[in-house]
């Protein structure tokens, strides 16, 4: 009597029902301590980053979509994919991309199939040439614009060589009859 505790008193509280779905039983999957790389990962993963402290120099080239936050000194070519110049980066060179969005400083000349956006802010000195040039108020650019049609590849027909008509043999020096005689010339004919 003395020596019981409260929750001795209670009345016992009764565990919620769990139900039990029955299915098929799994395996148990060995697990690694190295990380690995899942197929679908690159299909979900984010842009390439080139990170604030990092400089990099010489020709990048790839199939991915970029974010440079950091400098490059050299050219960048992603003819399928997107380049997007972090408010923090820099690029000295040429640019060759499917769409370019700048936010930071670029140096040289670009090229883009589809858009390019510099956004407020943004530097760029050197050349465009793109179907869709974007500059937003208080962007600085200094260079010239060439826009170009957005075109589908067009698959090339070829056709026939059409009959070239029969040469007609001529006489070497022969005039035609129906040549015109000169002034002072008598008519041959």
């Amino acid at each position: 009597m003395w020596n019981k505790q409260k929750k001795d008193d209670l009345p016992p509280r009764p565990e919620p029902a769990q139900t039990a779905v029955p299915g098929p039983a799994r395996e148990a999957i060995p697990t690694s301590t190295y990380p690995s790389r899942r197929p679908d990962e690159a299909v979900t993963r984010g842009a390439a980053l080139i990170g604030k402290s990092l400089v990099l120099t010489g020709k990048i080239s790839g199939r991915e979509d970029l974010v440079v936050d950091g400098r490059i000194e050299g050219d960048v070519e992603l003819p399928e994919n997107k380049l997007t110049v972090g408010a923090g980066g820099h690029v000295q060179g040429g640019i060759r991309a499917r769409e370019v969005v700048v936010y930071g400083t670029v140096h040289g000349n670009m090229e883009a199939v589809e858009k390019v956006e510099i956004k407020r802010n943004a530097r760029v000195l050197g050349d465009m040439r793109t179907a869709r040039p974007v500059i937003e108020e208080e962007a600085y650019f200094k260079g010239n614009i060439e826009t170009v049609r957005a075109e589908a590849p067009k698959v090339a027909v070829q056709r026939p060589p059409a009959p070239e008509p029969p040469v007609q043999p001529s006489l070497p020096n022969a005039t035609p009859a129906h040549a015109e005689a000169r002034p002072g010339e008598p008519r041959k004919g």
